[in-house]
């Protein structure tokens, strides 16, 4: 039987978990931020399992008939194009909003001042040059949006008939997966958890060998974490220890 082969192959790949003292599991998710400061991820599932996932994926990619289908380079390049247009407009509507802000905070002071005040002349002055700033910056946001849904929508198609492939693909190479699971499961639970607002989760997990898995989507595509549990109370999983996987 396929299975059994290539759960017998998976003996040395990978890691059971054994008996012994559980413990208590804090973990915590965070990427990285608009200012480059970590961004807690609420509300991300989280599993945890006494196997190593990407063990299971390695041999059946080992395994599978066909390689497995790669995306382009010039796809690539395209798609590349698509996340760093999507940061410049990100980043444009984050300044311009900003400065509209001022802007109300500036308006708010002049509508509190009498215009004979001696600072009214000096606040107007800086109104009229952060309204022209704004304008300027309102502007460029808009254009930076319309280059970044020009890309996008000429390389949408491409990315999705790329996707199909890729999907007909892991469905073939990838069907054994969830009786693999259950063997290496051998009656154990996968542990499951959905971090908070301020990105934690706390679990408790029985004795031996795990690893966390999630996914979060980022503005370069999908930040995925696969991490062997360490013997600490507490885990950070943030962009250092887990992997860029392009947005399909």
């Amino acid at each position: 039987m396929r299975t059994h082969r290539i759960t017998a192959a998976l003996t040395v790949a990978v890691a059971f978990a054994a008996a012994g003292c559980g413990q208590d599991l804090t973990v915590r998710v965070t990427t990285e931020g608009p200012e480059g400061q970590p961004q807690p991820q609420a509300n991300l599932p989280l599993e945890f399992l006494p196997f190593d996932r990407d063990s299971v994926f390695d041999v059946l990619d080992q395994r599978a008939e066909t390689p497995r289908p790669e995306m382009s380079e010039d796809l690539q390049a395209a798609s590349e194009q698509v996340s760093n247009l999507q940061a410049e407009w990100r980043e444009a509507e984050a300044e311009w909003s900003e400065t509209r802000d001022e802007l109300r905070n500036l308006r708010q002071q002049l509508d509190q001042i009498d215009a004979r005040d001696p600072d009214y002349r000096r606040l107007y002055e800086q109104f009229n040059q952060l309204e022209q700033r704004e304008r300027q910056l309102d502007r460029q946001r808009k254009a930076a949006f319309d280059s970044f849904t020009t890309v996008q929508t000429e390389v949408a198609t491409r990315l999705d008939s790329f996707q199909v492939v890729r999907e007909s693909w892991a469905d073939d190479a990838y069907a054994d997966y969830f009786d693999i699971e259950t063997q290496l499961l051998d009656g154990a639970e996968i542990v499951t958890d959905t971090t908070d607002e301020q990105g934690y989760a706390t679990v408790g997990l029985p004795g031996g060998s795990w690893w966390v898995t999630t996914r979060a989507p980022v503005s370069e595509g999908e930040m995925y974490w696969n991490v062997p549990i360490p013997d600490t109370d507490t885990l950070h999983l943030s962009p250092e220890n887990g992997t860029l996987r392009p947005r399909l």
